[in-house]
């Protein structure tokens, strides 16, 4: 897909939806910098000159020093900083080492994030200043986003937004049980939810249409969630985040002029309200779909996509199913992808999370369906990596439960119907693409055909130069186990 061909996608998806995608940010001047509370903040030196090399040098006298060679030379690359860099990075620097978390830290943390989204320290910092004061959460997840939009691949942002994304998530089922309490229904409330079922009504997986579709009218048919949800992803903050005493914040003269004159820091002093959290999380799997159209296969992106479904439950959340369906736009925002480029790998790993999420590996016709549509678009596209190491995966899923469901002992999988017919359609094309050999050897190596799996290496011996040693290696280790 070319990059107009995403930009267009991604403006009639934003519009679609109404998306303010991408964030707009123009806040953040650095004339503010020129305010005097900065000159009158403590700073402290982050440059490494010689002096300090000395001084480390006395300290820790290196064992084998006398061996090396050509010692004077040794230069510093000396790296060049604007002033704002200077000034930014000093007082950081002196913030962090004097553990003040302050309105005047978080100000200076937005800008040094500004001029480098990758800066670990200051990210950390900014999260301690979230933690001790009344900071409106939901104007630092705009600030967020637009970091991200300025550079995708920061993964300091991606898991800033994370953590934010929980802290917010929890902040509110806090609140939200506290006013259940005061009204006293939480007993029923709770009771109501437990006892809800979420149902979808159609097989996605089921035919060619679906397979590669971006249609959402499709009638539905009933199926059950996988109601063994189990949270794969550690928690990004603990429960002590909100015990911390939060401190109140001194508008002085200095700071209010700052505050004036930005409406992104003035925002960040308004409270935190009460928001409808499952909207919330709609809008934040829609604006990270938005992150995908402008980079399809960053890691990020999609990360906090598989996080989003697993850490919540999306695909067990009643109201998001109901009213949104939002597991039928994840399939098709799925098929959608793959339609653009059914090489994409990210793309496959995440049709995997979500077939596994249904359940679907515990389904022997799912998967039956899944193994006709791999098949056909492997005889298709024979040079795709990807598409092979999801078929694999699947085909083995297939024959554990079939043995498991079928109740026998089958000692050839060949025996199998659908496994025989894979064999034979694909040894057709093994002379066209390595990795139809690889899978085809794969298959051989489960069944223990060790002369076949010879076979496909040998050929792979031949026909690879660049990797003739590891197929002449795994020849061998296969030949002492024949």
């Amino acid at each position: 897909m070319n990059e107009k061909m995403e930009k267009r996608n991604l403006y009639v998806y934003a519009k679609k939806f109404n998306l303010d995608y991408p964030e707009t940010f123009d806040e953040l001047n650095f004339r503010i910098l020129n305010n005097p509370l900065f000159n009158l903040m403590k700073k402290k030196n982050f440059l490494i000159d010689i002096c300090d090399l000395e001084k480390e040098k006395k300290k820790y006298m290196l064992e084998e020093e006398e061996n090396i060679k050509d010692k004077d030379k040794i230069n510093i690359l000396n790296t060049y900083y604007s002033e704002n860099e200077r000034l930014l990075y000093s007082l950081l620097a002196s913030l962090i080492e004097n553990k003040i978390y302050s309105f005047e830290g978080y100000i200076v943390s937005s800008f040094v994030i500004k001029l480098n989204s990758s800066y670990y320290s200051a990210w950390i910092y900014r999260r301690k200043c979230l933690k001790k004061l009344n900071i409106n959460l939901l104007n630092e997840l705009k600030f967020t986003k637009f970091i991200i939009n300025d550079n995708i691949k920061s993964f300091q942002s991606w898991f800033h937004r994370r953590w934010l994304v929980e802290y917010i998530y929890k902040l509110n089922e806090k609140d939200k049980k506290k006013n259940e309490k005061r009204k006293e229904k939480r007993k029923n409330n709770y009771k109501d939810e437990s006892n809800s079922k979420i149902h979808i009504n159609y097989d996605f997986f089921d035919d060619d249409y679906n397979f590669i579709s971006d249609n959402e009218s499709n009638s539905l048919e009933e199926d059950e969630y996988d109601n063994d949800f189990n949270e794969g992803f550690i928690s990004n903050c603990d429960e002590k985040d909100f015990k911390i005493k939060k401190d109140n914040i001194n508008l002085y003269d200095d700071l209010q002029n700052i505050i004036d004159n930005c409406n992104f820091f003035k925002n960040a002093l308004k409270p935190n309200e009460i928001i409808n959290i499952n909207e919330f999380l709609r809008e934040e799997i829609l604006y990270n779909n938005c992150d995908i159209f402008i980079d399809a296969k960053n890691y990020n992106s999609w990360a906090h996509k598989t996080w989003l479904v697993e850490k919540f439950s999306i695909f067990k959340n009643k109201y998001l199913c109901e009213k949104y369906q939002i597991l039928l736009h994840e399939i098709n925002f799925i098929n959608y992808f793959l339609k653009n480029d059914i090489y994409n790998n990210s793309v496959w790993v995440y049709r995997y999370f979500i077939f596994n999420k249904l359940n679907y590996m515990n389904n022997i016709i799912k998967l039956e369906k899944e193994i006709v549509l791999c098949l056909t678009y492997s005889k298709q596209f024979y040079d795709n990596e990807s598409l092979f190491n999801y078929f694999i995966n699947i085909v083995f899923k297939y024959i554990e439960l079939y043995k498991k469901e079928e109740k026998q002992n089958t000692n050839d999988i060949f025996d199998i119907n659908i496994i025989q017919r894979i064999k034979n359609e694909l040894t057709n094309l093994q002379t066209k693409s390595k990795f139809v050999l690889l899978f085809l050897s794969q298959l051989y190596s489960y069944n223990k055909c060790y002369n076949e799996v010879i076979k496909c290496y040998r050929y792979l011996e031949y026909n690879d130069d660049f990797n003739d040693q590891v197929w002449k290696y795994k020849i061998e280790d296969i030949e002492k186990k024949n």
